[in-house]
């Protein structure tokens, strides 16, 4: 397995547990009905929220996650939204570790914890076949538009569907044009494929507004590292953006990280997912890859060192396919992307 661009080595800088105030550590032990007697940092994503481990007297583990003082309250925020997406949505209790409940210190940019039985994630288990049984069982619950709102209505993944930015900013904006640009070895070379494919990738991002694909449960932002695997089956996390709205945003947003991960081609993935590669596919494709190309070239965050490399190979995947489609021209090499 190789990936499209070489990973930093820089971890997130997260809290340690030692951070805790003791009101928070009391909570937790209230909780989970035990003493805690060991604790480590949780890492997985990409985000510097707040993530341990604790072992609890019993030997039982939890897991718990959430938002701290150094964050602001838009993270506060997101974890709400996703603990309200457990207790109402049955496939969320069907498809991820069994939720607790959550602690907090009642200030809106303090600590706010959910926490979650603690699943042993082996990735060496990591299997494909797994993984899109997974997503196959929640993509067909049909419930999710009775008590999550609309792609139109959730905050972040609302942009994916509107007509205006993305590459439609890259276009009209000179300045921004150029620090897309610096992701390339060849900028002359990079401009020139632009000016080639500028005006298909905006035509196509226009349609993802009006998409007629099946729609159902939406998770939103589906990555890799947000399944886990044991030896018995495989779980997906890490839910705040949950929401009802068309399938294939969650299809090319996976297939497009798997593809990024070295692990196939997006339109493969699709025909082992039981699909096909629609123009709604193109669409939702045009749509992500302007959204990453608006963002991946951006300053990295101190506390997210991997960030924008993710970023940057979710849209070189997304790129490449739509190339293979022959939606717009090959595109020149990026910057420490691997041969």
């Amino acid at each position: 397995m190789v990936a499209l661009i070489r990973q930093p080595d820089a971890r997130e800088k997260k809290p340690e547990f030692s951070d805790l105030p003791p009101t928070i550590f009391r909570q937790l032990e209230k909780l989970c009905g035990d003493k805690i007697i060991s604790s480590g940092t949780a890492f997985g994503g990409l985000s510097a929220s707040a993530g341990f481990i604790m072992t609890l007297a019993s030997g039982r583990k939890v897991f718990a996650k959430g938002t701290h003082p150094a964050e602001t309250a838009h993270g506060s925020a997101n974890l709400a939204q996703e603990i309200s997406a457990y207790q109402i949505v049955e496939a969320l209790r069907d498809a991820s570790p069994p939720y607790i409940g959550v602690v907090s210190d009642g200030e809106e940019d303090g600590w706010m914890l959910g926490v979650w039985e603690c699943v042993d994630h082996d990735p060496a288990l990591a299997s494909l076949p797994r993984l899109m049984e997974l997503f196959r069982a929640w993509q067909k619950f049909d419930g999710a538009k009775e008590v999550l709102p609309s792609v139109r209505e959730q905050v972040y993944i609302s942009q994916f569907f509107s007509v205006d930015k993305k590459w439609q900013r890259l276009k009209n904006d000179p300045a921004i044009r150029k620090k897309f640009l610096t992701l390339f070895d060849d900028q002359p070379a990079a401009n020139a494929w632009f000016e080639k494919s500028i005006d298909a990738l905006t035509e196509w991002q226009i349609r993802a507004a009006r998409l007629g694909a099946p729609e159902g449960l939406v998770h939103g932002d589906l990555r890799l590292d947000n399944f886990i695997f044991t030896k018995d089956r495989a779980y997906a996390v890490d839910w705040p953006n949950a929401c009802f709205g068309p399938l294939v945003f969650d299809q090319m947003f996976l297939f497009s990280n798997l593809e990024a991960e070295g692990l196939g081609k997006i339109e493969e993935l699709m025909e082992q997912f039981g699909s096909y590669i629609s123009d709604d596919a193109v669409a939702m494709l045009a749509s992500l890859s302007g959204y990453f190309a608006d963002q991946a070239y951006r300053d990295v965050p101190e506390r997210m060192p991997r960030l924008r490399w993710m970023q940057k190979s979710m849209l070189l995947a997304q790129l490449k396919c739509l190339s293979r489609l022959g939606i717009i021209e090959s595109i020149p090499r990026m910057t420490d992307e691997n041969q």
